[in-house]
């Protein structure tokens, strides 16, 4: 009787149709629900996602303690081939009832990615050899891109976070997840937030070296994250990357070598794959002091120095005044309310702000700089209209 029931349910298709409902909507990726609380993981394979569980599980966990337990699901994707980066579309994903997604290219990927756009740029195929190279860099680079390559999805993740709290009237768009215009709140507490539930404090290495050079405090409070030009080809902004630690990147890998004279522990940036070079000073800075200033334009060189600012007070409120006060602030701004008018009461940091900002400036100087590592930053998120 009961087989005969199945095989009457399947002749008319109704078996499998709860089955269906179940499946995996993205073919080219594999489903894993819930890896980390609220976050699912779309990748070829389970060892891919196995990096991403630790730095992932802890942002979440900043993120809840500041805005609460009932923080909007997400998805990570993974793509490991252009296959699957071509198949992606976030406004299919979001349809699934997401609040957020963020996308991470493996090694593999961004390799696959650059020999299509060298033969693209040469107008035909590559030495068999060239593409071996880059080939044996990613064999090479093993666990340690994997863990990079989950490190950088952390801050993401907390962005992306941001972004579905408190811009609940906009489509989330991934393109623009540092787009502090969409959140209510003033952008150094956006930037204050992410890195908190990033667990990092930006590049403390580098505002320790222009400290003389930074914005003032009060002003940091009050103005918006600064502007990024475009790149000499025209594009938006892009990407620069940062590697701290005096070691400079492999030329034989392709990287350019630092400015001559740069010292250990100074910055060297590079910018669509070569090296950026520039006079560009802080917003307070003259020319020529601190010697890595002159490996940044000085556009750069104010975000990266606002960012950090904005990071460290962010860090440093925490530690004087505690989380409960925090989050009182992140309810003010929310409302529209003056940030630096909620610093300065007697019960937070106190009314003197040349004070807070002295008192800043010694907490940065007594901070350990995190370990040599590359860091890649979004000079300019892409905005609607940009290609």
């Amino acid at each position: 009787m009961i087989r005969h029931t199945i095989a009457t349910l399947l002749m008319l298709g109704l078996w499998s149709a709860p089955l269906a409902a179940q499946e995996n909507p993205f073919k080219n990726f594999s489903q894993f629900k819930n890896v980390v609380s609220g976050v699912d993981f779309y990748a070829a394979n389970r060892q891919l996602v196995t990096p991403f569980e630790k730095p992932i599980a802890e942002v979440s966990e900043r993120m809840k303690t500041l805005l609460g337990d009932n923080l909007a699901k997400g998805a990570i994707f993974i793509l490991s081939s252009l296959e699957q980066k071509d198949t992606f579309y976030e406004p299919r994903v979001l349809k699934l009832g997401y609040g957020w997604v963020i996308t991470s290219l493996t090694a593999e990927a961004r390799t696959q990615e650059t020999i299509a756009r060298m033969k693209a740029q040469s107008g035909g195929e590559l030495p068999a050899e060239q593409i071996q190279r880059l080939q044996s860099r990613v064999k090479e680079m093993g666990s340690a891109a994997d863990a990079g390559m989950a490190r950088m999805a952390a801050p993401q993740m907390a962005f992306a976070i941001l972004q579905a709290v408190f811009a609940t009237d906009r489509e989330f768009r991934s393109a623009r997840i540092e787009d502090m215009a969409r959140s209510p709140l003033p952008d150094w507490l956006d930037i204050g937030i992410a890195s908190y539930g990033a667990g990092s404090r930006g590049n403390i290495a580098f505002l320790q070296q222009h400290l003389e050079e930074t914005f003032s405090l009060e002003d940091v409070l009050m103005i918006a994250r600064p502007f990024v030009a475009p790149s000499a080809d025209g594009s938006g902004g892009g990407a620069f990357m940062v590697r701290m630690g005096g070691q400079p990147p492999d030329a034989a890998a392709g990287g350019a070598q630092p400015p001559a004279g740069a010292a250990a522990g100074q910055v060297a940036v590079q910018s669509g794959g070569g090296q950026r070079q520039g006079g560009g000073q802080g917003g307070g800075g003259g020319a020529g002091r601190g010697g890595g200033a002159r490996a940044l334009p000085k556009d750069q060189q104010d975000r990266l120095l606002f960012d950090t600012q904005a990071a460290t007070f962010f860090a440093y409120l925490v530690q004087q005044a505690g989380l409960e006060k925090v989050k009182g602030l992140i309810e003010h701004c929310r409302e529209g309310k003056d940030s630096g008018a909620y610093v300065t009461r007697e019960d937070v940091l106190g009314p003197d702000f040349s004070k807070i900002e002295n008192d800043w400036r010694d907490y940065v100087k007594t901070l350990k700089p995190e370990a040599p590592q590359e860091i890649r930053i979004r000079t300019n998120p892409e905005r609607p209209g940009n290609p």
